[in-house]
């Protein structure tokens, strides 16, 4: 915080300081007490948000000029990766939290895409896959367990784009031949973004070529499994029963929202039949679908 925030935060702390005293001697309410301590711890966390921001983007454009100074495809490289990763999810964050309409959100996207395209790369490389699937990871919590707005969703469906890769493999799979598993991820929220924007039809055409693909490779290696890498967390490695399941747990989202009660009970129960157990990706999926079925039903 400069001089003039340090200046403004105290003068504001004396300000209140010096109500809340008054409030007291002439014997108002304490209530009226809290509701200035509130307002100021609010307006200290806002305060504290913006300059963690700040901190975040400095970070980032430090790792960056260090990088591109040193060539050090070691610490320097994973702290150009780290930090990028960091501003783009608390951007994607700070975006979510925008009211409807905001003139703030343009610039927040226009900063994220700026992010994302150093982050990435060049699109026919393995970084830009990896890139792709942490914008995956990044944006499957905002769009599965939050509701964003059409305009929120709308970027998200731009951002999670499957890449030239994955299309070729959806090409494969229409002929029905098998394929490398590429970028699932990436089509699984990409299909999502589409449902919360409320393109129905292109949401279920990209569910079901996943889900073509997913069945293929399934059949050949009913066992196979795909690793993230560790930076992926909790979610490193995943199994092609979870992406059949997920799959069927995106259906019965899009039925569900669309009224089509019957329809989303039949993808769930193929998605108990697939396994009972749910995977991190589909519990919270399937968890809506079955309060929209029961709210409908009472």
């Amino acid at each position: 915080m400069g001089r003039t925030g340090t200046r403004v935060f105290v003068a504001e702390y004396l300000t209140l300081r010096l109500r809340m005293q008054r409030l007291l001697h002439n014997g108002r309410s304490a209530l009226a007490c809290v509701l200035c301590v509130v307002a100021f711890s609010q307006s200290a966390r806002v305060e504290a948000q913006v300059e963690t921001m700040e901190q975040l983007r400095q970070r980032y454009q430090q790792a960056r000029a260090t990088f591109a100074k040193t060539k050090d495809y070691s610490k320097d490289y994973r702290e150009s990766i780290e930090s990028a990763h960091k501003l783009i999810s608390a951007l994607l964050n700070h975006g979510m939290a925008l009211p409807h309409g905001s003139a703030e959100l343009p610039a927040v996207h226009k900063e994220i895409k700026a992010v994302f395209k150093d982050l990435a790369g060049h699109p026919l490389t393995e970084k830009f896959n990896l890139a792709k699937s942490f914008i995956a990871r990044t944006t499957w919590p905002l769009l599965a367990d939050d509701e964003p707005t059409p305009e929120q969703a709308a970027f998200m469906v731009e951002l999670t784009e499957p890449q030239l890769g994955v299309r070729k493999n959806d090409e494969a799979a229409r002929r029905g031949k098998p394929t490398e598993p590429l970028g699932w991820d990436v089509q699984a929220a990409h299909a999502l973004a589409l449902i919360r924007s409320a393109n129905a039809e292109q949401a279920g055409d990209e569910i079901t070529i996943l889900h073509d693909k997913v069945s293929i490779n399934h059949a050949r290696n009913p066992k196979g499994r795909l690793d993230y890498g560790s930076e992926a967390g909790e979610e490193r490695y995943r199994n092609y029963t979870d992406y059949l399941q997920l799959c069927e747990a995106l259906h019965a989202l899009q039925a569900a929202i669309a009224n089509d009660l019957e329809g989303a009970k039949k993808h769930i129960e193929n998605v108990r039949k697939l396994r009972e157990a749910l995977s991190p990706e589909a519990t919270p999926l399937v968890t809506e679908v079955v309060r929209r079925v029961k709210v409908d039903n009472d």
